[in-house]
């Protein structure tokens, strides 16, 4: 009986593990968290070794002790064993104002939050724990206290995410161009920095470039300098591919065909010679209307920051050394959608800063911030490559730089954005300047003069606006020998009774285009539009120009001073179509002020105009206009002619 009884239990027990097997293990999760840890502070806790751990989302109910001659402090340890992303919120006290500061291992400062006054909590919404930090809550002042609420939620990282503290440019996050960073400015002091790096764009590393007039000096990035230590944010999964700058596309100043330092090759026997001729003239005046190119090549970024309520954005690009590029403020609660930012393709890396401006005034003035939403900033390189304009350009100093037998493309965002371009050449050249439309905008394409002294403010020479909404813009016969500068902006227009430039796209791009002729006496020379700037007229010698932009107005200077007796001149105006021009002459005063003489102004539309007039010696000024002061015609040219003689 005991031996059977034996093997019945062993054969019961095989069965029993024969059906364990059958049957699925459950495994020990541990313990389910279904919320965060509600916990009471634990004094004493005014240093660090004596910090309260929290190690997961945690609720914690402490109180401040109100001290005359010393501030309460109350020390965490945040350490949830991985990396994570820590929301930081502590409730307010009443009638006290109370602020939060965050700590590494070695009681270094990290972050100080203090934005909101008494009564109001403070929040740090992504702080990144990768193994330890320690915040610490305490008053802002001395003699405050009372109970507060801390609360810690921890999260995983995730890609593309800002990673505070990166308010400086050794914590700066890489951001790889044409990706996208979703971050916070979380409070009043929030600076957020972001480490650029630019595409190599061929430059010889060698010797650098000449400087550009009013460019920042060049500061190149030391060989071998350290990577940034904040934390990079990591790319996504398929990159965007990188534009490339294009040197190659820009007009070549020099025809095909044309040889330097050697005889053009024999024509083709069936070729007339007047043919030849005729292209050896036109070679010529493309070479001679080369203007001397950009001398510090350059990269044009586009940023585009998303708006985020109660915030007024403001975003700065500093060079390697934390030189200031650019700067600009935009308006509470909006976008900015920055193009053709300019920065030198010299230059390796740049610092991208963004913060929250400033409103108000007075004691009320703060820096703008909002805890609770995120913003996204995404920097791209701009597709127009070489012929991009290049931001900053709002001041004269600062212009991007024209060529004679080129263009650029540019953009008017934000509404209050001008730009200003610099033409130089090596001899007098007469420039026709053409500004594209664009939707939405209602251009003014202007030449300027820069202040002629101390104190002095700049003179606008020559304005073009007579196109509306998406029309293009033209100034003809500018005469430029050095450098001429010229300014596009948006437009004013009346809205509710006042003057206001409400235009932008940062979308569609307009095109300026320069083409640069010599300056043969020929042509009118712009601007020719006072007494005191006319054209001197040769007797004889034919001058052609045109009636535009609209009440455009023409003057040329003959001088007879020298003549003993008095000359008859005959002046002959060869009308146009579309304008009924005009010829009147004028005699110049010896306080300068002029005399109308005589006129010729039928308005008989493309019929020559005559005067023929005995004149004294002296110095006299024939003016050329639309006779109804109406009409303009960019495409024709009239002809004036002033004879000596019956």
């Amino acid at each position: 009986m005991r031996r059977w009884g034996w093997v019945c239990v062993l054969g019961l027990g095989l069965g029993v593990a024969a059906c364990k097997k059958d049957v699925p293990q459950e495994v020990d999760a541990g313990v389910v968290e279904t919320g965060p840890t509600a916990l009471t502070e634990q004094e004493p806790n005014e240093r660090p070794d004596q910090s309260q751990a929290l190690t997961r989302d945690s609720v914690v109910t402490g109180g401040l002790t109100a001290e005359p001659n010393k501030l309460d402090e109350d020390w965490y340890r945040l350490a949830p064993g991985t990396a994570r992303i820590a929301d930081v919120t502590v409730s307010g006290l009443p009638g006290g104002d109370i602020k939060l500061d965050v700590y590494d291992q070695d009681r270094n400062r990290l972050v100080g939050v203090n934005s909101d006054g008494e009564g109001k909590g403070e929040r740090l919404p992504n702080l990144f724990v990768e193994k330890e930090r320690w915040v610490v809550v305490s008053p802002a002042r001395k003699g405050m206290g009372g109970a507060y609420t801390l609360e810690v939620k921890y999260r995983a990282p995730n890609d593309g995410e800002e990673r505070e503290p990166n308010d400086r440019a050794v914590d700066a996050a890489a951001l790889p161009l044409g990706q996208t960073v979703t971050a916070f400015l979380g409070h009043s002091g929030d600076e957020d920095w972001y480490r650029v790096e630019l595409p190599d764009t061929g430059t010889p590393g060698g010797e650098a470039p000449a400087q550009a007039p009013g460019a920042p000096a060049p500061a190149p990035t030391p060989p071998g300098a350290p990577a940034p230590t904040g934390a990079a944010v990591p790319p996504p999964s398929a990159p965007d591919e990188t534009p490339v700058i294009d040197d190659g596309t820009a007009p070549s100043p020099t025809p095909e065909g044309t040889f330097g330092g050697s005889e053009p090759p024999a024509s083709p026997p069936e070729q007339p010679a007047g043919e030849i001729a005729s292209e050896a003239a036109a070679s010529a005046v493309v070479d001679a209307g080369v203007a001397l190119p950009p001398e510090v090549p350059s990269v044009a970024l586009k940023i585009e920051l998303s708006a985020v309520e109660g915030v007024r954005p403001e975003i700065s690009v500093l060079s390697a050394a934390e030189a200031p590029l650019f700067t600009l403020q935009g308006k509470e609660g909006e976008p900015l959608a920055l193009r053709n930012i300019g920065v030198r393709a010299t230059d390796r890396v740049v610092y991208l800063v963004v913060k929250g401006g400033w409103v108000g005034a007075g004691k009320a003035q703060r820096r703008t911030f909002n805890a609770q939403v995120p913003y996204t900033l995404t920097v791209s390189q701009e597709e127009a490559g070489a012929h991009a304009e290049l931001e900053p350009n709002d001041e004269l100093l600062k212009a991007t730089p024209l060529t004679g037998a080129g263009y650029r493309e540019g953009f008017l965002s934000p509404k209050s954005d001008v730009d200003h371009y610099v033409l130089t050449t090596r001899e007098p050249m007469l420039a026709r300047v053409e500004l594209t439309g664009v939707d939405r905008l209602d251009l003014t394409l202007s030449m300027v003069e820069p202040p002629q002294g101390d104190g002095q403010k700049e003179t606008v020479l020559l304005k073009a606006n007579d196109g509306a909404l998406k029309e293009p813009e033209r100034l003809n016969n500018v005469a430029c020998n050095g450098t001429c500068y010229f300014r596009v902006e948006g437009s004013f227009r009346k809205v509710g009774g006042k003057f206001v430039k409400d235009f932008e796209n940062a979308e569609q791009p307009y095109r300026i285009t320069v083409t640069t002729v010599p300056d043969n006496g020929s042509e009118e020379r712009e601007p020719n539009n006072t007494g005191e700037r006319a054209q001197d007229l040769e007797p004889g010698k034919a001058v052609r120009g045109t009636v535009y932009p609209a009440k455009d107005v023409d003057y040329f200077r003959v001088d007879l001073s020298d003549r003993p007796v008095r000359t008859s001149l005959t002046a002959t105006l060869l009308g146009i179509l579309k304008v009924d021009v005009g010829l009147y002459l004028h005699r110049v005063q010896p306080d300068g002020k002029l005399s109308l003489v005589q006129t010729s102004d039928r308005a008989k539309g493309d019929q020559p105009e005559t005067i023929r007039y005995s004149a004294e010696p002296g110095v006299y000024l024939f003016e050329v206009r639309d006779a109804r002061n109406r009409e303009a015609n960019f495409q024709d040219s009239y002809q004036l002619t002033v004879e000596e003689g019956e």
